[in-house]
């Protein structure tokens, strides 16, 4: 009886045997994959594959980073994987910050620890910057060692509670009772220090024997007649520096419209001299052609009466 099974040719020897299988013998082999060689009328191996190979024939080898040689005949799946794999087939790499790269076969986590740094099942995720030595629980991210200069809680993720800012190294107002304030704003969670108001407690109460309301500033219980200053709140003040603004800005227009009108007024008194002077100078002064024409007339005159007689004296009569 001959057949073909996967590309090999095989054969079975004593058909009398057909109850306990047939034994194979493949054509041309060089290395038996077939245990006891015997396989039944199909070609399939009766009593499973050697080491090394599956399928129903024993025609397909095992996985290469199975830890032996040995499969699941029927699937494939390693029994078990070579260190620094993972998966039914051993062909995903354990995580790298995997302790000596050691993880289970069958989800993948971390069976040693991480390394420095890092936690989680799969040793994926990184322990806080603020951990001393940069070290964490594998399982909670707890810091094991506490955290460094400024920062707090279990994973160092906080400014501890007298600093705040971005890296905590801004430090909260030392008039913040206990200098306690919030690790992101700063401002004081817990009140302010007697004497002092506002959401950073940096403003300072006046006259207030007992402190202040710490968000208006006024005097809290009794206080002295006439000490006692009142703060405005921001709306008030706001609105009473409009109005200062406004007052001055219509004082200035004032000034500068009285200025202008007393220069535009000296201005045309100055225009109104000057005209009175030129009139003045063109009538007291003559011109040549003036006193020319007088002169012509007075010897015109002349000529009309002829010389006077006073013009020429003479002497006393000659009694003859």
């Amino acid at each position: 009886m001959k057949g073909r099974v996967g590309g090999r040719g095989w054969k079975a020897r004593g058909e009398e045997a057909e109850e306990e299988g047939y034994q194979c013998v493949e054509e041309n082999d060089t290395e038996k994959m077939r245990l006891n060689n015997v396989c039944n009328g199909s070609g399939n191996c009766a009593d499973g594959c050697v080491d090394g190979y599956w399928r129903p024939a024993c025609e397909s080898q095992c996985p290469a980073n199975c830890d032996e040689p040995t499969c699941d005949s029927t699937n494939g799946f390693c029994i078990s994987c070579k260190s620094g794999y993972w998966e039914n087939t051993c062909n995903s790499q354990c995580p790298i910050h995997c302790i000596e790269r050691v993880c289970d076969k069958t989800n993948g986590s971390c069976t040693q620890g991480c390394t420095s740094g890092h936690y989680g099942y799969m040793c994926n995720r990184t322990c806080s910057l603020w951990c001393v030595g940069g070290t964490c629980d594998k399982q909670t991210a707890t810091c094991s060692n506490g955290c460094v200069q400024n920062w707090a809680g279990s994973q160092c993720d906080g400014c501890d509670s007298n600093h705040y800012g971005s890296s905590c190294s801004l430090e909260c107002n030392r008039n913040c009772e206990n200098s306690t304030c919030n690790d992101t704003t700063g401002l004081c969670t817990l009140g302010c220090k007697t004497g002092f108001f506002g959401d950073k407690c940096d403003r300072q109460c006046t006259c207030c024997p007992s402190g202040c309301d710490r968000l208006t500033g006024r005097c809290n219980g009794d206080s002295p007649v006439g000490k006692q200053s009142p703060v405005p709140n921001t709306e008030n003040m706001f609105i009473l520096y409009v109005v200062i603004t406004a007052l001055c800005i219509s004082l200035l227009v004032n000034i500068l419209t009285i200025i202008w009108i007393f220069r535009n007024k000296a201005c045309k008194r100055h225009d109104v001299n000057q005209e009175k002077k030129k009139d003045t100078d063109t009538i007291s002064t003559p011109g040549i052609y003036d006193t020319a024409e007088e002169n012509a007339g007075y010897q015109e005159l002349g000529q009309l009466s002829g010389p006077s007689h006073y013009d020429h004296p003479q002497g006393p009569a000659t009694i003859k």
